[in-house]
C-alpha cells in the first residue's frame, strides 16, 4: 500500500510539474533608453516590435530629482495605444494597452516620455523598456 501511495504521489507531481511548463513565461527583451526629456515635446525611442499580448512596462532606474515624468506606448503613426502613467521616482511602471493588445501584437511601437503636465523644466531620465 506504502509502494502504491508513493507511485501515485510521484506520478501526481510529475504531472503537476510537466503541466506547469507550458504556464512559463518568456523574459521580456528590454531596450535600454537614457534622455533629458524637453518641456514642451516629447522624447520618443526607436520603434519595436510587440511580440506578445501583455502590457508594456518602463523600468525606470534614474530620474532627476524633484522632477515628475509621464510615459506610454504609442504606434508609429503617434496614436496612443496605452494608459499613460505619471511618476516621480525610480521602479517598473505598467502601462496597459488600451482595447484589445492582441491586435497591436507583431506592430511596431515606441515608448514616449513627456515632463508631467505640472512640471514646468527639462528632465534626465533613464531605463529600459519593453513593448512585451
Amino acid at each position: 500500500m506504502n509502494k502504491l501511495k508513493k507511485v501515485i504521489g510521484s506520478v501526481a507531481v510529475i504531472g503537476l510539474l510537466l503541466s506547469g511548463t507550458g504556464a512559463i513565461a518568456h523574459a521580456a527583451t528590454y531596450y535600454a533608453y537614457s534622455a533629458t526629456v524637453p518641456v514642451i515635446n516629447d522624447y520618443e525611442t526607436a520603434s519595436k516590435t510587440k511580440a506578445t499580448t501583455g502590457s508594456a512596462y518602463n523600468s525606470v532606474t534614474a530620474i532627476q530629482k524633484d522632477r515628475k515624468l509621464t510615459s506610454w506606448i504609442e504606434n508609429t503613426g503617434g496614436s496612443n495605444l496605452t494608459t499613460k502613467v505619471t511618476y516621480s521616482s525610480t521602479g517598473s511602471k505598467t502601462m496597459d494597452f488600451k482595447g484589445n493588445a492582441s491586435e497591436v501584437k507583431g506592430k511596431s511601437v515606441r515608448l514616449n516620455i513627456s515632463t508631467a503636465t505640472s512640471e514646468l523644466n527639462t528632465a534626465t531620465t533613464s531605463g529600459s523598456w519593453t513593448p512585451n
